[in-house]
Parts: structure tokens; sequence; C-alpha cells
């Protein structure tokens, strides 16, 4: 990537005055990160995976120091005779007054009988200088699906910051390190508290909350405000002030939590009625009792207000529909004297679109709803007994000359179902009749 400002160009100049890696970094990652195995067979006999000697053990125990290397070792059972492990480690320098965080990928192979191998590979660089300006140099990453797929053949060059990059970088970082000025001035000292250290490093320079937390020295309001930064944004000045009065809070999550229950009642969240509660657990319930009450009654206003824009849309197409009335009669007005009669049943072309709202609400189908009043090809009849009893309703093709289909209530077929079909069937000819008479 090209240098798009002077400080990128800068660390293109500063890239090639990076010395190797201390091997006392290499070490204490080796002794502090990894697991050190040691293989053990049923006669308890144990070899050491870090130095590859032999001493007796106890059968059954599960953890021991090497008595060769002093090595905090763990025992491996069985026939295995290699282990493997990989990790990521950073350390920190300063080069030219601009701090630098080198990240390295390390693999460690340990076998019985021989002492541990190694292999260390720098990945990337994060730049940053006493202004809080970022620029990161890293290695080429390749097509995969693994975080670490990267091209161990290419060179350390400027990169885009990139989620990958952010993500290797939140490791363990060697604690023999140098901090610029400018971190040590607003009170940055462990980098290994948990926290991704370089996020950490641009906070403590750009966000002056940040640097009032490391100052305090309460870790745990740091790491959970850290961690979440709209808590951060929301309860920065409600907890200024309740540490000005002296408030001690022994749950900063669950204290976090009662002050965005406050701000969602609308409560005055830098007042210390609100804010400093003898009983936190109890006030975090009480509100967050009256947020549930709050919700349903926003849910219930909420559905409300869907159904009548339902209801509305409904209404406004039906109008729209019922308009076209002239329409549809012109177009299959000719079918509508056809009654189908046979002793106690009769069946009778729809003859309004209002007919076809009817319909469909009373057997429980789309017969309006999909306007099936539109489709020039057919025509929808009602079977019904003589009482005017729904029974089934049936759709006539204009074109195939039959029924193409025919349903009762909730579109199930009823016994009468045949019948229909066949009682509609047989008088196509009085359809053909009718269409003919307008051609």
């Amino acid at each position: 990537m090209r240098p798009r400002n002077k400080f990128d160009k800068e660390i293109v100049i500063l890239n090639k005055k990076v010395k190797p890696v201390n091997q006392k970094a290499i070490d204490w990652t080796l002794k502090k990160i990894f697991r050190h195995p040691a293989f053990r067979s049923k006669n308890g006999m144990a070899v050491c995976g870090c130095c590859g000697k032999s001493f007796q053990s106890d059968p059954k125990g599960k953890q021991l120091t090497c008595p060769h290397c002093h090595s905090m070792i763990e025992f491996l059972d069985g026939l295995k005779r290699t282990y493997k492990s990989a990790t990521y480690f950073s350390t920190l320098e300063i080069i030219k007054d601009i701090q630098v965080m080198r990240t390295f990928h390390i693999k460690v192979s340990y076998r019985k009988g021989e002492l541990l191998t190694s292999l260390v590979r720098e990945v990337c660089r994060n730049w940053i200088d006493g202004n809080g300006r970022t620029s990161l140099s890293g290695l080429r990453r390749t097509m995969g699906y693994y975080l670490d797929s990267f091209n161990w053949d290419s060179k350390i060059e400027l990169r885009e910051t990139s989620d990958v990059f952010h993500h290797i970088t939140n490791t363990f970082v060697y604690p023999r390190y140098r901090l610029i000025p400018e971190l040590k001035r607003n009170g940055l000292k462990d980098l290994n508290m948990g926290l991704h250290p370089f996020d950490l490093m641009k906070q403590t320079l750009k966000d002056s909350r940040i640097e009032t937390l490391l100052k305090s020295g309460n870790t745990k309001v740091l790491t959970h405000f850290f961690e979440h930064p709209n808590h951060l944004n929301l309860c920065w000045n409600s907890y200024k002030i309740a540490l000005r009065h002296g408030y001690e809070i022994n749950d900063i999550q669950l204290w976090c939590d009662l002050i965005q229950l406050l701000n969602k009642c609308g409560k005055d969240i830098r007042s210390t009625k609100y804010i400093c509660p003898f009983d936190l657990q109890a006030e975090h319930n009480r509100w967050h009792r009256r947020v549930l009450r709050l919700n349903e009654i926003e849910n219930r206003e909420r559905n409300l207000e869907w159904e009548r824009e339902r209801l509305e849309r409904e209404k406004e197409k039906m109008e729209r529909e019922l308009n076209r009335e002239s329409e549809y009669v012109k177009n299959k007005g000719c079918y509508f004297d056809i009654v189908i009669k046979d002793k106690d049943l009769e069946i009778s072309v729809l003859d309004s679109i209002s007919a076809y709202l009817e319909e469909g609400t009373a057997m429980h189908h789309c017969v309006f709803s999909n306007s099936y009043y539109d489709k020039p090809d057919s025509i929808i009849l009602s079977a019904h007994y003589s009482d005017g009893t729904r029974i089934e309703t049936v759709e006539y093709s204009l074109t195939l000359h039959k029924v193409i289909q025919c349903r009762g209530a909730h579109n199930q077929n009823t016994s009468l179902h045949d019948r229909i079909i066949n009682l509609v069937n047989s008088n196509a000819h009085r359809f053909i009749e009718a269409q003919a008479k307008t051609a």
C-alpha cells in the first residue's frame, strides 16, 4: 500500500530500522504462555518435552516441576510421542519517539527425548505517536478460512487496518517494555490487564476519560467502561457525580444497568437521589419492573397503531376495488343471469365486487383479496342451498369451459364437492352461449 500522509512515509522509513526480536521475549513466551508437556508411560517413566530428559514420576500425578530443567510440566499419558502448539505474542519498542507494537507468531514442537524446537515469525507492527496517529505494517494475507493465513515469504509493508490484524494483536505482551512519555504521562503502566493492548494505547492518548480511569487505579471500572463504550458515553457524568459524593460502586455492571433503566424512564441521571441508591440491587429491580411496564404499554400502542394502519389500508383497497364495479359488470355482465339448480342446490354467478367481498368473508378464503374478479378468463360462482347457506365457491374457466377449482369454507372440500363440479360442467353450454352473444 502506498503511503497516504507524512506519518505513513515516516513509517516506511522506520520499518527498515527495526531490529530482530529479543531472544528474552521468546524465552519468556516459551516459559509463561505455552503448556509444557511430558510424555509418560504406564510404568511412570516420564520424558520432559522441554529438555528431553527422562525421570521416574508418580503414575497418577497430573503435573510437577521437571527435576532437570525446572519447567512446570503436564503429563500426557499413552503412546503419544509429539505435541505441537502455536500462539501470538507482542513486544513494545520505541523507534524515533514513536511507539511500535510488534506481533509475532510462534510455533512450538515437542518430541519425546528431544529438546523443544520453536519457529518465530513477525506478522505485523502497529505504530502510534504521541498525538494518537496510527499506522499498520504487516505481511500480506492469502485467501483462506483461517485468520493467520499469511504469505510468510512476503515483506512487512504498509497495510490497511482490518479485523484480522486487530484480532491477532489482542495477545500477550512481553512485560519488559518501554513506553513513550505521552503514554506514561496519561497513566498507562500495565498492558497485560486483559484489554486489547493497542486499543488501550490509542484510547489513553485520545480519550481523557480513559486517562482519568487509569490514574484512578480502579481496574474493574476501567475494564468495564473500556469494553462497554456505550456505558462510558451514557454514565460518565453520573459516575463522576457519584464519586464526588463519596458513593462506593461495588458492582459497576449493575450500576450502569441502573443508569440505563433510569434514562429509559426519563429520570434525571445526574441526581444523587437516583444514582446513589442505598440498596443498588433493589433499586435496579424496581426500575427494571417499571421499564417492563413501559415496554408493555409501548407495545400495545404500537400494535394498535399497526392495526389502525392495516384497517385503513384494507378500507382504501376495498374502496378502490368497489369503484371498479362498472368495469366488472361490463366484462362479466352477460353471465349474471346464469343460475344452475339441482333439487336443493343452487349455483349462481357472483354479480358484483361486493358479492366477492361477502363470499370471501363468509367462506374465509381469498376470492376477494386476490382479485379473482379481475381474471379475464374465468367467472366465479357461489354454490348454496335454497335457503342461502353457502356450500362452496366455484371458479369456471371461460377458455377451457370447465371448473378449474372448487373450494368450501377455509379452502376445504365438502361432501357435495364432486356433485357441484359435475353440475357446473354439465351446464358449460350456457356459458358458451352467453359468451357468443357478446362476440
